[in-house]
């Protein structure tokens, strides 16, 4: 691998990611409240029966998290 594919591939995705971060630049909702979710989340799964489900049930809160965060940093 040469030098130049080596820095390319170090800054490519550097700069899609700020492209994107400052591509759809908006206001952030403060009724975003992804962190109290996800801890309420987390109490209701620690409540289940077994410890697959409450495992199953925290990916859940993690999956609902992840995608909450999305939301309230591209506005969609």
């Amino acid at each position: 691998m040469s030098p130049l594919s080596k820095r390319l591939a170090f800054f490519v995705p550097l700069v899609v990611a700020l492209v994107m971060v400052l591509g759809h630049s908006g206001p952030a909702r403060a009724s975003t409240r992804c962190f109290e979710n996800l801890k309420d989340c987390y109490y209701k799964s620690a409540a289940k029966d077994s410890y697959i489900d409450m495992w199953l049930a925290g990916l859940d809160c993690e999956l609902d998290f992840t995608d909450c965060t999305r939301r309230a940093i591209l506005g969609r």
